[in-house]
Order: structure tokens, then C-alpha cells, then sequence
């Protein structure tokens, strides 16, 4: 049987438990995290008495995540409403076996269970 490769939402959710762990790493305080890639802010972070709203863009090796300019605008008009920060988080991941072995096209295979770089 061929190994699955992960839906858009999965690789979102990937991209969102890097994120996450990152921010954690950086002290950061996680208020929310939005598992549905369709809805925005992804997450919303704080530091101290600042809160940040964070645009989440997970994309498979040789692409990294984008986000457009109406998602941008909206996630900075629904952060001033709060007085909050917002950030856009570009994250790449390739297949770790595709990493090791310099194969440039497993790299960008996001098979479900497979391990990743990020």
C-alpha cells in the first residue's frame, strides 16, 4: 500500500505544533491556538502584558507558507481592535529521510506518520 500524503489541514496542524512549541520555547503564553486553517488569527500569543496575533503559513520543502494581503489586513484590523501585535509565521518543512538522504524530491513528500525538518 502507497503511503498517504497529509491534507492542506494536516499540514497546517503540523505547522501550528512547530509554532507553537517555538513560541513556548521563547516564553511566550499561548491564549488560543485555531486548528481550522480557514479561520484567522491562527494563534494568539503573550508576552508580559502583549498579546500577538499570528498569521500561520505551513507549506511542504521547496515551498515555504504564504499568506495573502487580505488575510494580512484583516488579522492587523482585528488586532488593533485589542491593542495586540501580529505576526506572520512562514513555515517550510521537508521529509527528514529525503533530508538525510539528499534526495531533493522526498523532500517534498509530507507522508503521513514520515518525520520533518523544519
Amino acid at each position: 500500500m502507497a503511503e498517504e500524503l497529509m491534507t492542506e489541514q494536516e499540514i497546517h496542524l503540523f505547522g501550528l505544533q512547530v509554532l507553537i512549541q517555538y513560541l513556548e520555547g521563547k516564553g511566550y503564553e499561548i491564549e488560543f491556538a485555531q486548528p481550522d486553517k480557514a479561520s484567522l488569527p491562527h494563534v494568539v500569543a503573550k508576552a508580559g502584558d502583549q498579546i500577538t496575533f499570528i498569521i500561520a503559513a505551513t507549506d511542504v520543502y521547496p515551498n515555504k507558507g504564504k499568506v495573502s494581503d487580505a488575510d494580512k489586513a484583516a488579522v492587523l484590523e482585528h488586532a488593533k481592535q485589542f491593542n495586540a501585535n501580529c505576526a506572520c509565521a512562514y513555515l517550510g518543512i521537508a521529509n527528514a529521510v529525503g533530508v538525510e538522504n539528499k534526495d531533493k524530491a522526498l523532500m517534498g513528500k509530507a507522508y503521513r506518520n514520515a518525520r520533518f525538518v523544519t
